[in-house]
């Protein structure tokens, strides 16, 4: 039996570490690494860092035109948000309080964004 989920948990994260190489750049960043369990490693140690790169994956991801629905899974798969989850063992109503106001301010943008694309 094929596990779905887990594939679709893997693609999330391989798109979460494409836009993570994006936003490198302007984040600062010199390397963090090339694959999710390198960033986990690091976010892991440095929690502030895996939240600055929430924000610039999600600015790269806004970019791109992710829609908010992959804002949010991105959001959930991060290597901060599992690592808090998992290593760190962060309550998971912490985490979502965390992610909440990320993924509303994400689906503001990216509304007012369609809005004004629409209206060309």
């Amino acid at each position: 039996m094929i596990n779905t989920k887990a594939q679709s948990y893997s693609a999330i994260r391989n798109r979460y570490v494409e836009l993570a190489k994006a936003a490198h750049q302007d984040l600062g960043f010199h390397y963090l690494g090339s694959t999710y369990d390198e960033y986990y490693s690091i976010v892991s140690l440095y929690p502030d860092m895996g939240e600055r790169l929430d924000r610039g994956v999600l600015a790269e991801a806004l970019i791109q035109g992710e829609p908010p629905e992959q804002a949010c899974a991105l959001i959930a798969q991060s290597p901060y948000v599992q690592s808090q989850l998992h290593a760190h063992h962060q309550a998971f109503h912490v985490m979502s309080a965390y992610g909440m106001p990320l993924i509303n301010t994400y689906s503001q943008v990216y509304h007012t964004r369609q809005q004004s694309v629409a209206c060309q």
